[in-house]
């Protein structure tokens, strides 16, 4: 057994070292430009962590025949959306910073995971590799507790725009309105998860708190919407493990009966508590031809207005050219610096923006935004390059989630994706790459374990 650590121990430290590095340059560069940094600073990960990942691939030395062919997987399935993007960038005249930046915004993670995976991470370089992932994330969620007290006194900078609720960030500062709380509260409710099941050592008391605390961080940032994928997320997960017809019908039951009890409770009870979420249950606005659904769902109405051939429903209108969050949004915010470099809008983005201004539904609540990640990839790279990247998808689904926990982050991720851009966010899909690869190392180390004492102690 320690033959087999020791053999474990060679060559890891660099390379575990560099992609923490690497994971570093997505997480904290908000933070830093809050406090003055040039806002070029978020785009350096850009840089740093396909590079850093590039050179871990070519770097790593492992020869376990079911890593390599994982690694590979990714990477064709990486190299066939990149051919999509291309050819939907060709068709449609999009400039060559939208196919690089819209290319990474979607595969960065994967790529970081192939690095992860490509390594043969045990012992105190796993160790170290989960120490300092949950250490980020530690101070994700003090430094937002200390915010919801220290903003409202006056003590922490407040941006401008936004309510303090909006500006309780944790790392990811921005100003108001910038979707930041809702990515640090769904990074630190992912950490509380881990912790709480795979910290035993850790006393139940400090795992409840930790659990606690980032719900506390969720209602108290007003990211409400990060309740809704969760709940849905661990629902649609407890579907895909039942076995029989009839525990499809209690759940279901279930489910339903607790929609109404939620539904009786926002409409029939009022206190400050759930005054954020009985916007959604104004009767007004629902309905096949309601306000809500007129709104939300608006973009699959306007994009096909844009398309001159059947070409556009297979390979969209370019990418960044719709409403992906490098078309909805990073377009829209960082115009003096991308449009010099050659990056095209398209008339698409401006039309559904129109329709954020026209309804005041956005402004109530998020989730009616109509800018959001699954109707901006189909809008940007069309069916072909929507199925290409749930492809990628199912490899991590298929062959990295080694238990419940990786699937839950994967659905409750891709129901964010129905609300906002969020799962467009570098740091949350990078944080997730970690996440899932840290668990693939730790079953992966774990099974090799029992393996090593079963052979030197085959009595036991």
């Amino acid at each position: 057994m320690k033959n087999y650590l020791r053999e474990y121990k060679i060559g890891l430290i660099s390379s575990s070292v560099l992609i923490l590095i690497g994971y570093a340059t997505a997480f904290f560069p908000r933070l830093l430009s809050f406090f003055g940094a040039p806002s070029a600073i978020n785009f350096i990960h850009f840089g740093v962590i396909p590079s850093i990942s590039i050179l871990v691939l070519f770097k790593t030395r492992v020869k376990i025949r079911k890593q390599i062919n994982l690694v590979w997987d990714l990477m064709i399935g990486m190299a066939f959306l990149l051919t999509i993007t291309l050819v939907s960038a060709i068709l449609n005249h999009a400039g060559i910073v939208n196919i690089v930046l819209q290319f990474l915004f979607q595969i960065e993670a994967f790529l970081l995971l192939a690095a992860i995976i490509s390594i043969p991470m045990a012992g105190k370089s796993l160790h170290r590799f989960r120490k300092y992932l949950l250490g980020f994330a530690l101070f994700n969620l003090l430094l937002a507790l200390a915010q919801s007290v220290l903003l409202p006194i006056g003590i922490y900078p407040k941006p401008k725009g936004g309510t303090f609720a909006d500006n309780i960030t944790g790392v990811f500062g921005g100003g108001g309105g910038s979707a930041a709380n809702y990515v640090s509260c769904t990074i630190s409710f992912y950490f509380a998860i881990y912790v709480f099941f795979y910290y035993k050592k850790v006393p139940l008391w400090l795992r409840m708190f930790l659990l606690l605390a980032a719900c506390y961080q969720i209602q108290v940032s007003d990211s409400k919407q990060v309740f809704i994928a969760l709940a849905f997320g661990y629902g649609i997960l407890l579907l895909t493990r039942l076995k029989n017809l009839f525990e499809l019908v209690f759940h279901i039951v279930f489910i339903i009966v607790l929609t109404f009890i939620v539904a009786w409770i926002l409409l029939n009870i009022n206190i400050e508590l759930l005054e954020p979420y009985q916007n959604w249950i104004n009767r007004d606005i629902w309905g096949f031809d309601g306000l809500a659904i007129w709104t939300k769902f608006s973009a699959f109405r306007i994009i096909p207005r844009y398309f001159v051939s059947s070409l556009n429903w297979l390979f969209g209108l370019g990418p960044g050219h719709t409403v992906t969050r490098l078309g909805g949004w990073v377009m829209r915010d960082y115009a003096t610096l991308l449009l010099p470099l050659g990056a095209t809008t398209h008339a698409a983005t401006k039309d559904v923006w129109a329709i954020v201004d026209i309804s005041y539904l956005p402004r109530e609540s998020t989730i009616y935004f109509p800018l959001f990640t699954w109707a901006g990839i189909w809008g940007d790279i069309g069916v072909v390059g929507f199925f290409s990247y749930i492809y990628l998808c199912s490899i991590v689904w298929r062959k990295i989630c080694v238990d419940e926990f990786g699937r839950f982050l994967l659905i409750s991720s891709a129901i964010l994706g129905c609300i906002l851009t969020q799962i467009e966010e570098p740091a949350h899909m990078v944080t997730l790459a970690c996440l899932l690869g840290m668990r693939w190392h730790e079953e992966k180390e774990k099974k090799k374990i029992v393996y090593a004492l079963y052979v030197e102690y085959p009595e036991h």
